[in-house]
């Protein structure tokens, strides 16, 4: 493998700084009440009943799974997005249920509806998943309002879209229960980690008995969180970011499906992390709706023709088609651009799932597989930057 030196943007980053490390110790030496204290905090910020913060965005999608499974003794299948995150059908793996993928409508990354209540319309499956897929925002409301004929609660999968709000509502708070991930390159990040929100007294009260049995971090763990922190603060810069991309081992860019993933609660290590949650997310947020809003005015547009400009981690972009946007990564690789090509197959084409196959056409995640990229709009991203990227696709007939 060649190892290009030099300038290299990450595909997303969330900054870790100084003072959240100090925060970090800090947290360790209060202890678990400094992942009470956080949990507390995101209750009032979203006005939600229950929160519970755990080690991973998956983690938590398996906890709800396991809770709505009590609640639902008889049902063991979720409808997920066909072109989704990996770490979907892996938790739905974890959770010991069945994946059922449902179509995309054409050129966007929301549901088919017409398909959505074609498969609805047989055994109710044990819930239905809304992802805000790069914080494009899934319509959550209409979800639901199909869901809710055959009593199928929606999980709203905002693992990437944390602090992110659409029509006046904050994202994870519109479905039944909702989560956050706060893993590297996430909207906000503790290293690893996730958030589970929820209104709803059955579903809240299912979570809390679960909760009770899952262990936190033991120390060791904590060391490596803590090494991981410092690392992640330091080499996540452009200027570094080269180093650990280089490194196969950390497999960096890659996409795995695996539910071998521990589940624990948040360490006080994270939670010490997130002391200055509110105002990092804000910022970070500011910055990628600024970098996003210079894409949009350089003549290119997201999936699914949104009026409005979400606030996105990744800017989703469809190029003409699989040879250009293979030929667009290749240059990208080159220069250091950071353009990445989203998940490599709909989650029909996932090769270790195991089990038997996952049935069904999917014509439309399939041309979303074949065609997405994603750009980096993080706080690292300058002008400079985003007019090269431009060029770039531009130069490679991408759409403007």
């Amino acid at each position: 493998m060649q190892i290009r030196i030099g300038k290299t943007q990450p595909p997303a980053a969330a900054p870790l700084g100084l003072t959240d490390i100090v925060g970090g110790i800090r947290g360790l030496f209060e202890g678990g009440q400094a992942v009470s204290r956080f949990e507390e905090q995101l209750r009032t910020a979203y006005r939600t009943r229950y929160c519970f913060a755990v080690s991973s965005g998956k983690a938590a999608l398996v906890l709800i799974l396991r809770a709505l499974k009590e609640l639902f003794p008889g049902r063991d299948q979720v409808l997920i997005p066909a072109y989704t995150c990996y770490s979907v059908p892996a938790a739905i793996a974890r959770a010991g249920l069945q994946a059922v993928p449902c179509d995309l409508a054409r050129g966007s990354l929301d549901y088919d509806f017409d398909r959505l209540a074609e498969h609805l319309a047989g055994q109710p499956p044990l819930c239905v998943i809304a992802t805000h897929l790069f914080g494009v925002p899934a319509d959550v409301e209409r979800i639901r309002n199909v869901a809710a004929r055959r009593q199928v609660p929606v999980v709203e999968d905002a693992a990437q879209a944390m602090g992110a709000q659409w029509n006046g509502r904050k994202l994870g708070t519109v479905g039944d229960v909702g989560l956050f991930s706060m893993g590297r390159g996430k909207a906000f990040s503790t290293v690893e980690g996730g958030v589970i929100l929820t209104d709803n007294e059955r579903i809240g009260t299912a979570l809390s008995n679960i909760m009770v049995s899952i262990t936190g971090y033991d120390t060791g763990d904590c060391l490596k969180l803590i090494a991981h922190a410092i690392a992640l603060s330091l080499l996540v810069h452009p200027w570094l970011y080269w180093l650990p991309k280089s490194l196969p081992f950390l497999k960096l860019g890659t996409t795995d499906y695996d539910p071998s993933f521990p589940i624990r609660r948040l360490s006080p290590f994270q939670a010490g992390l997130a002391c200055r949650w509110p105002g990092r997310i804000e910022l970070f947020r500011r910055l990628r709706r600024e970098n996003a809003s210079a894409i949009v005015s350089r003549g290119f547009a997201l999936p699914g023709g949104l009026e409005a400009l979400p606030d996105l981690i990744r800017f989703p972009l469809l190029m003409p088609d699989r040879g250009s946007k293979e030929r667009l990564l290749e240059y990208s690789e080159r220069r250091g651009l950071g353009i990445s090509a989203g998940y490599p197959d709909t989650v029909v084409g996932i090769a270790d799932m195991g089990g038997p196959p996952l049935a069904g056409d999917f014509p439309a995640a399939q041309d979303i597989a074949g065609r997405i990229v994603s750009l980096p709009v993080h706080p690292f991203v300058r002008q400079q930057d985003i007019d090269a990227v431009a060029q770039l696709i531009k130069d490679q007939g991408g759409r403007h």
